[in-house]
């Protein structure tokens, strides 16, 4: 029997699950699931990884080639990470190629930079010219552009030949550089309570007894949450174990970065796309190593194998940025970081002081453990909230004499204000007085948005920019006007009341031009700054010890829109908001919808109360969290025939007879253009999450290559 082992081989940017390879005796005890190795594939080299071992092939032996050289082992990722890319592959309708880019930092298994390097100083032929070479600058390598510039382009045969023979291996040049952590600290001093309140202690005695896989902590805003988080990360770091904390977005990282690292100090790194590809290949392999036991960061750090993981716990469970909905895989990440603990056996803790009505239901099911945690800290003051009624004043106001007069009051009184518009620009469109017409962007099927920084149009789908126009394309009337109202518009009426007053703005024009903005929060905590204009990353868990007023300019953005969850996000938006005044203060939300739900709950602060209104009516019309979700999106330059293929998708469906699956379309998507594709969907509800099992041939559909099919499984936006 031969003792020649094969290889089951993932390939990025592949339509196949896998190729088979098969494993070179030199090999066989650097190559296991998980490692990184370079292959010959189609008239190039590619990198893949090792998915699975076999004594077998599944392919004839004189078909099969062999894998060439294996990536360090410090980048490989483990096994239980495998396993739950092969759960994201069938629950996502997507490819393992699709995944693995997910598993490593950049630049592992993406194609790179390779050297040529002699594979031992032993034994080497002496009157090789590549051979003495590689000798000198032993154990340094060289690059093939390199060796082409000094024995010219017949080198390449020649090393060919010497790794053939295992003179020479070829090695991916990847670097790694740790980063300095001291740039990324909150310039905020941290407060941290020694003792747990009553309700905090509860939670922990009853966590530790029971054990919950999955549990929900409902926390009122000032009740102590990263401070409970803390207090159950620290007893699975005396354990030896390691924790993974995750955040919504990359702008809350540093903040309770600094917090975890004044109560661990020297264990705690955060992992993000804002560090360097080589910063990010440092905290992997520290991670991986266990060098480190604490690791924050937003989705993507949900990847990174920590060694002997023991707990996961998602902060702001509820918010959006936690799916991926953009690219394939169409994941999330508190659900499968559910699977992930799951696989490990940890338990993973979901908490915000608004949860998703998914994980609020499932906690009231008892599907997962419910904590509620009610009693705020110490010095805590609920701020008073007062909704002003657009209708009832005369005139058009940004900012109405309300909440001027307010403005007014709390800077007299030596306190900060933050204006906060859900909507970055100056004036959301540009409209004809004459025929009524609003300039779009050519390619996208919305509504172009001037900057008054730039004096351009902008299109926030595509990013292209374009001349504001002297006259209306449609009619050539040049009686235009700006209408609608962004951040910078809010920036400019106010700085007209308060000439004098410093103000800065933060949403993500200034986030991309001046990175963090940290400078920003730390004139704005020090007192510095009086006033901040922004969009909801102002809401995003910053605490400022001396904000008296938060003025909510349009607190209108996102209700009505053809979404059923459109009530929750604004709900959830505003909830956090006014929770950023922790020390007494008003919060005045300017609205022409006072009787909405989310408005009328937020006056209350009343998320329980919201929540039961919110899921009575989705129970009403079936929606999550009482049924599931999938949309099929399909693109193209023609809309006939991405209603054809949709179709047909449809009738493909409906001829597999599943139970309980309700399939609506095809339909143009709300945003029917964008970037010079036209966009149509299906939209699939069912009441079995197992039903998106059933579904697998979508995953290899065939479909007309001018067609490009994109499936989102549990879609957190419909419009």
């Amino acid at each position: 029997m031969s003792s020649k082992k094969f290889a089951r081989v993932v390939i990025p940017r592949t339509s196949l699950d896998h190729f088979t390879y098969s494993i070179p005796e030199e090999l066989l005890k650097k190559i296991f699931p998980g490692a990184v190795v370079i292959v010959p594939f189609q008239k190039t080299r590619s990198k893949g990884v090792v998915w699975e071992i076999m004594d077998t092939p599944d392919l004839p032996e004189d078909k099969i080639k062999p894998i060439e050289e294996v990536i360090t082992s410090e980048f490989a990722t483990t096994e239980p990470y495998l396993k739950l890319a092969e759960w994201m592959r069938d629950y996502y309708l997507c490819s393992l190629a699709d995944i693995i880019p997910l598993l490593f930092p950049p630049g592992v298994v993406e194609r790179g930079s390779y050297i040529y390097k002699l594979a031992s100083k032993k034994d080497i032929p002496k009157d090789n010219p590549v051979i003495s070479y590689l000798s000198n600058i032993y154990p340094r390598g060289a690059s093939l552009k390199r060796l082409k510039k000094l024995f010219g382009s017949g080198v390449s045969r020649t090393l060919k030949e010497l790794h053939a023979l295992g003179y020479v291996k070829l090695v991916d040049n990847i670097k790694v550089k740790s980063y300095r952590e001291l740039d990324f600290y909150s310039p905020f001093p941290i407060e941290i309570p020694t003792t747990p309140t009553p309700s905090q202690k509860e939670i922990l005695d009853d966590f530790f007894k029971n054990k919950p896989k999955v549990s929900l902590i409902f926390g009122v805003t000032g009740s102590g949450k990263t401070r409970l988080y803390s207090w159950i990360v620290e007893e699975f770091v005396k354990e030896g174990k390691s924790a993974l904390i995750m955040v919504p977005e990359i702008a809350l990282t540093p903040q309770i970065f600094n917090y975890f690292s004044n109560i661990f100090r020297g264990e705690v790194m955060f992992y993000h796309s804002r560090l360097s590809d080589s910063e990010r290949r440092w905290v992997f392999k520290q991670a991986k190593e266990g060098k480190r036991k604490i690791l924050i960061g937003p989705r993507s750090a949900l990847f990174v194998p920590l060694r002997n993981l023991g707990v996961i716990i998602i902060d702001e469970e509820h918010d959006t940025s936690y799916k991926e909905s953009e690219k394939v895989p169409t994941y999330h990440a508190r659900d499968v970081a559910i699977k992930l603990g799951e696989i490990l056996n940890i338990p993973v803790v979901l908490g915000s002081a608004s949860p998703s009505l998914e994980s609020y239901h499932n906690a009231l099911k008892g599907e997962i453990a419910f904590y509620k945690l009610k009693q705020r800290v110490p010095h805590y003051k609920v701020p008073q909230i007062e909704i002003i009624d657009l209708k009832k004043i005369k005139g058009e106001y940004i900012l109405s004499p309300d909440l001027l007069n307010e403005i007014n009051k709390t800077l007299q009184r030596d306190r900060q204000v933050i204006l906060f518009i859900n909507r970055r620009g100056h004036s959301t469109f540009l409209m004809c007085l004459e025929c009524g017409n609003v300039f779009q962007c050519p390619d996208c099927s919305v509504n172009a948005v001037y900057h008054r920084t730039d004096n351009k149009m902008h299109c926030h789908i595509c990013g292209k920019t374009f001349d504001v126009p002297y006259a209306c394309p449609s009619c050539g009337s040049v009686k235009l006007q700006l209408r609608g109202t962004g951040t910078q518009k809010v920036e400019e009426a106010v700085s007209k009341f308060f000439n004098n007053l410093e103000i800065k703005r933060l949403d993500l024009d200034s986030f991309l031009r001046e990175g963090v903005n940290q400078s920003a929060f730390r004139e704005f905590y020090e007192g510095k700054l009086k006033l901040l204009v922004g969009t909801k990353m102002v809401g995003k868990g910053f605490d400022f010890p001396n904000l008296g007023l938060i003025g909510v300019v349009n607190a209108d953005i996102g209700l009505g829109l053809p979404d059923f969850r459109s009530e929750e996000r604004v709900f959830q938006l505003l909830l956090q908001i006014a929770g950023r005044i922790r020390t007494g203060g008003k919060v005045l939300i300017q609205t022409y919808s006072p009787n909405s739900r989310a408005i009328k709950f937020v006056k209350e602060l009343n998320f329980e109360g919201f929540a039961e209104s919110e899921l009575r009516e989705r129970k009403k019309f079936g929606y999550p969290p009482f049924s599931f979700l999938s949309l099929i999106e399909l693109s193209g330059k023609k809309v006939e025939q991405l209603v054809e293929e949709a179709q047909k998708i449809k009738e493909e469906i409906n001829s597999m007879g599943i139970e309980n699956l309700q399939i609506m379309g095809p339909v143009p998507s709300p945003i029917s253009k964008k970037g010079g594709n036209y966009f149509v969907r299906l939209i699939l509800k069912y009441n079995s999450r197992e039903t998106v099992f059933k579904l697998k041939f979508l995953k290899d559909y065939k479909i007309p290559s001018n067609i490009n099919i994109t499936i989102d499984v549990d879609p957190q936006e419909l419009v």
